[in-house]
């Protein structure tokens, strides 16, 4: 896999990907004082932060606009999403088997909104594989206003690229079937 990145990174970058990098750079690591990721994406401080940080922290979140999958209400900063990635969370979550503990891989993941969720679920480890590099900075935007947690984890590949390692104990697949030519190959994969 590090050839796959490597070789992404040197061939295959967005004309935009400097610009997003750079919001997120710009962006405050904060540790939460409260974090819920079973019920949402939440995160607040202790104390509020200033007028000065939340407009700082919109708006490098809004210099990686689209964001689809969602919500995220990160101190105040609530991003609202194309999708309503919660709702379908909620609709899936109780036909699933117990996810504590459990290593898990979400193929097409966006955001990662999915990937928090799971961890608030209970996973030990969550790894999305998404090759849209917007989603990959917003992930990593996220992350960075979560304390830089290291649970979750996006890597900028298609499900073609990513090596059959049998590494996880569950794999999603939300929303991707319609976009694939061969549903039942991709399945099998």
């Amino acid at each position: 896999m590090p050839a796959q990145i490597t070789a992404w990174q040197r061939e295959q970058q967005h004309g935009l990907f400097k610009q997003w990098s750079n919001a997120v750079e710009f962006l405050p690591e904060i540790t939460p004082w409260r974090l819920d990721l079973l019920h949402s994406v939440t995160a607040e401080s202790e104390t509020p932060l200033s007028e000065g940080q939340l407009k700082r922290i919109d708006t490098l979140l809004r210099n990686l606009m689209p964001w689809r999958k969602g919500p995220f209400s990160l101190y105040g900063v609530n991003i609202d999403t194309e999708w309503r990635s919660d709702w379908k969370w909620d609709r899936v979550l109780p036909h699933l088997s117990d996810l504590t503990g459990r290593t898990i891989l979400d193929v097409g993941c966006g955001s990662g909104y999915h990937l928090w969720r799971m961890i608030g679920a209970g996973a030990h480890l969550a790894v999305g594989i998404d090759p849209t590099q917007l989603f990959l900075c917003q992930f990593e935007a996220v992350r960075k206003l979560l304390g830089n947690d290291q649970r979750a984890h996006l890597l900028p590949l298609g499900i073609e690229q990513l090596p059959a390692l049998k590494a996880f104990d569950t794999v999603f697949s939300m929303g991707v079937l319609y976009h694939r030519r061969s549903p039942l190959e991709h399945l099998c994969s």
